[in-house]
């Protein structure tokens, strides 16, 4: 990619042209900082205030450490219009092969809306994944917001799963009573690979072919064990997991993380299919009694959208959506490729 990126010397000129760090590293930050102002986190804020210093150095300079730094953003197209940046799309590759393209930042300056070039921009995006060979372009879109949903719908994207941020601005007090008719009991540490099959079995194969799950959140052996045991002993978090059985089944489980040194809890849980709509508010209601400390810090929690249940006990328990992302997917084609 590095080649590509800086062995494309394009004039300057008005409308699409490749994203090159060195002269639109600056303007890219800006305009995605403007476009997404409501939406990027702590982690988003700090990646964009480095894009911005990094275009701020020369050309040869700022476009190495952009590659260094900024491999999520140092490919895609830009438009411009008398020097200045207005419309942007990213592009980066999922996978080692190249077959999976993920596309991202596509932002057009609010001025500029209407006139197509959100439009045009994806299409030379489309046709740069398809000139590296590329089989599949992925893309994630605000469920809330039609106009960009109808645009992808209309070049030829199809929705494959949703996924969301739920927060609690503070746990109630008093909490909403536990349901013995639920039995829950902390889940064994050393028991093997139980949570990680159930976390697979949870996740639809489309939603995991978009975004794999990562074995090593699930995972519990010693090591990890022992790091979750010095940070609680130290004061930092304590983490905490609590699980539904039939037999020797794992039907069900929640994971609480009472960030004790941050601003910020977390909860997570998954239910097998077969046993949804019968564990979940049970789950969130228990992972709510587990968290420590002040009851005043939010409480976050990343789930599904498409498992209605789970959304239900969250919204049950006084959850509100935060954050509410369609994932997106197109085969290339031959036409692409033009």
């Amino acid at each position: 990619m590095a080649v590509y990126v800086f062995g494309r010397t394009d004039a300057a000129r008005d409308g699409p042209q490749p994203f090159d760090p060195g002269r639109h590293m600056r303007q890219v930050a800006d305009l995605v900082g403007q476009v997404f102002a409501d939406e990027l986190d702590a982690r988003g804020r700090s990646a964009l205030r480095d894009m911005a210093f990094a275009g701020r150095l020369s050309p040869y300079l700022g476009g190495l450490i952009s590659q260094a730094l900024f491999s999520d953003y140092v490919s895609g197209y830009v438009w411009t219009e008398n020097g200045h940046v207005i419309g942007n799309v990213s592009l980066q590759p999922v996978d080692q092969g190249g077959l999976r393209w993920r596309i991202s930042n596509v932002a057009v300056a609010p001025e500029h809306r209407g006139r197509g070039i959100a439009k045009a921009l994806m299409a030379e995006t489309l046709h740069e994944v398809a000139r590296h060979g590329g089989s599949w372009a992925l893309l994630q879109v605000r469920a809330d917001n039609p106009v960009a949903h109808q645009l992808y719908l209309g070049l030829g994207f199809t929705d494959v799963c949703r996924e969301g941020v739920w927060r609690l601005p503070m746990r109630p007090n008093p909490l909403p009573p536990l349901n013995p008719a639920v039995p829950l009991e902390p889940l064994r540490t050393l028991t093997g690979a139980e949570w990680w099959e159930l976390a697979r079995a949870a996740r639809p194969p489309l939603a995991q072919w978009a975004e794999p799950l990562d074995a090593g959140r699930y995972r519990l052996g010693p090591a990890k064990v022992a790091g979750e045991w010095l940070a609680r002993w130290a004061g930092f978090c304590r983490v905490e997991r609590w699980a539904a059985w039939q037999g020797q089944q794992l039907m069900g489980v929640v994971e609480s993380v009472a960030n004790l040194a941050g601003s910020t809890d977390t909860l997570r849980f998954a239910v097998l299919p077969q046993a949804r709509g019968t564990l979940e508010h049970s789950l969130v209601v228990r992972g709510l009694h587990s968290l420590a400390g002040p009851s005043w810090r939010p409480v976050l929690v990343e789930h599904s959208g498409d498992h209605s249940e789970g959304v239900a006990a969250l919204g049950a328990a006084g959850f509100r959506i935060q954050r509410d992302l369609v994932t997106m997917r197109r085969a290339i084609t031959p036409a692409d490729k033009r």
